[in-house]
């Protein structure tokens, strides 16, 4: 048996616990055992008493436990500290970029294994869902190395390498165009929500979590992202809406009938996807279009810094510029 010592790995985290680091000569690795005390003379007994048991003999062996098993057990820990489903879901389907190695004891996986499996996995994807992918994977493994103690190491920042993302246009709706989708709306409640998104910018789930009480003395009051509270001036064209909806109580409506009524109300067709998101960039890309001032923009589309307002609608302030030199230099 190799010489092994207390240490408190965890200590820059605020984490006491005293762990026992045991080496393991065959394989020139170092495996961390808890001794689930933060009392060092404790931590001592009870190392001793794991040493005369012959505890560490056993358990240095490589884990059994593939890789499954070990997704399962990050769920449950992650269900433990009460992150939602929504996130859990993300976290499942991310988690699919290994699955070819699901059946696998951890311990067996190899750096080349990973890189491999994963790569022809998210071979297609965009840049930014893979990112996700590696990001989700890469946390996957750090329970692993932090709570199961099966790998000394996280393999996933060196055996995967990160995707550059490559800015491509985000194509929008003009007012008439979106005018034209919402009088095609199937529902009372799918034209307001639609409207909601177009008129004020609000994002999908801000629509969905929307009471008739969240609108008053001229602003819609809703929880964005980040769970940041914020407010939006309630336009005429969106008064006019709300007006004709009258009462309403939630206005969660399928948007997968967004495709066939955008198709339907604009049969010369257009270019990108239909889907929501593009009423919020529609919204931000009219300001603009408009000569709203950029600092404007930002505030009421509640991005974080302007350079996230700048990286999105670059390419209209662009076109802008142009129009404005050929106006005053004909």
């Amino acid at each position: 048996m190799a010489t092994i010592t207390l240490v408190q790995k965890n200590k820059s985290k605020g984490i006491l616990t005293w762990y026992a680091r045991v080496p393991d000569k065959n394989k020139g690795t170092v495996h961390f055992f808890s001794l689930g005390t933060a009392s060092r003379s404790a931590a001592k007994m009870a190392l001793q008493e794991k040493i005369r048991e012959g505890s560490f003999d056993r358990r240095i062996s490589p884990s059994s436990t593939t890789l499954g098993e070990a997704i399962e057990k990050y769920e449950k820990f992650q269900r433990s500290k009460g992150i939602k489903e929504r996130t859990i879901s993300i976290f499942t389907n991310s988690i699919r970029s290994l699955e070819k190695l699901f059946d696998r004891p951890v311990a067996e996986i190899t750096k080349a294994e990973i890189a491999e499996t994963f790569l022809a996995f998210n071979e297609d994807v965009r840049p930014t869902t893979y990112n996700l992918h590696k990001t989700i994977c890469s946390m996957l493994f750090q329970y692993i190395v932090d709570v199961l103690e099966i790998i000394p190491s996280n393999p996933i920042p060196k055996a995967i390498p990160k995707r550059k993302r490559v800015k491509a246009i985000r194509h929008f709706w003009t007012t008439e165009q979106i005018d034209r989708i919402i009088a095609e709306a199937p529902t009372p409640n799918a034209r307001l929500a639609w409207a909601f998104m177009a008129f004020a910018g609000l994002r999908r789930g801000e629509v969905d979590n929307l009471r008739p009480g969240d609108i008053h003395d001229g602003y819609i009051f809703v929880i964005g992202k980040g769970d940041k509270p914020a407010k939006i001036p309630v336009c005429p064209r969106l008064r006019r809406e709300i007006d004709r909806r009258g009462t309403w109580d939630r206005l969660f409506v399928s948007y997968k009938t967004l495709i066939k009524y955008a198709a339907k109300a604009l049969p010369e067709g257009f270019q990108g996807n239909a889907h929501p998101h593009r009423f919020r960039h529609s919204f931000g890309s009219n300001l603009i279009r408009a000569g709203v001032n950029i600092k404007v923009v930002q505030k009421l589309m509640r991005h974080e810094n302007i350079q996230m307002t700048l990286d999105i609608y670059g390419h209209i302030l662009d076109t802008d510029a142009e129009d404005a030199i050929n106006r005053v230099f004909r």
